[in-house]
This record gives structure tokens, C-alpha cells and sequence, in this order.
């Protein structure tokens, strides 16, 4: 019942374009509602780089983005923009790489500005 990589990445591409998809939307991320059990969170991390989290909402009552991005069960996907061609890049996924990486790899991107700097190289 998640999303699968291509839906996170059509959630993200209607969050660059504006897309009125979400029912909550600020400029730093906007929520989705994927299934009846599924909500999906797109919000940039960095310049250019962006999560998106896919999480069950009936066994949570999640009031805040803060709240959301607390919850263990979820699935995330980090993607890169070029906006030079209007790409999306894919860095990492809690499915491929576990979640504890994951949370390593989100960190070190927020850590480090040279990183997220050069992230149209990934």
C-alpha cells in the first residue's frame, strides 16, 4: 500500500510545479494523501534536495510536520533537482538502504553545504 519510487516521484514533481494535489502546502513542503491508510510528506532538506515520506496515518494522529518526521514506520525517498533541465536525480531510499543509513545520509546532507552544494552531480 506505500507508494512505489515512480509515485514518489510524480508526489515531488507536483510539489516543484505547484500542483494542487496536496491538501495542506507551504513553500517548504506540502502533504499528500496517497491511500485511505497512506499519507506522503514532500518538504526540501537542503538547496535542491527534497524527502519524500510515505507513512501509515491510522495508527498515528500526527497534528505537525515535526510529529510526522518522528514516526519509525515509514518509507522515504531523497531526490536531487537540477533546475537547469528540470531534473530529479535519486539519492537514497529507506527500502534500499535501511533506515538507519537513510537517517545517516539525510544528516550528512544537512551537515554539510559543500554536499548539498554539488548535489546535480548525483
Amino acid at each position: 500500500m506505500y507508494p512505489n519510487y515512480n509515485q514518489a516521484e510524480a508526489y515531488l514533481k507536483n510539489f516543484l510545479r505547484h500542483g494542487r494535489r496536496s491538501f495542506v502546502r507551504t513553500k517548504r513542503y506540502a502533504y499528500y494523501q496517497h491511500s485511505p491508510s497512506i499519507r506522503v510528506i514532500v518538504f526540501r532538506i537542503a538547496h535542491h534536495i527534497y524527502q519524500v515520506r510515505a507513512y501509515p496515518q491510522n495508527a498515528f494522529c500526527v497534528a505537525t510536520l515535526e510529529e510526522g518526521l518522528k514516526v519509525q514506520d515509514f518509507r522515504a525517498w531523497l531526490f536531487a533537482h537540477d533546475q537547469r533541465n528540470r531534473r530529479t536525480y535519486y539519492i537514497t531510499g529507506s527500502q534500499r538502504a535501511g533506515i538507519e543509513r537513510y537517517n545517516q545520509v539525510k544528516r550528512l546532507i544537512r551537515s554539510n553545504p559543500t554536499l548539498a552544494l554539488a548535489s546535480r552531480n548525483y
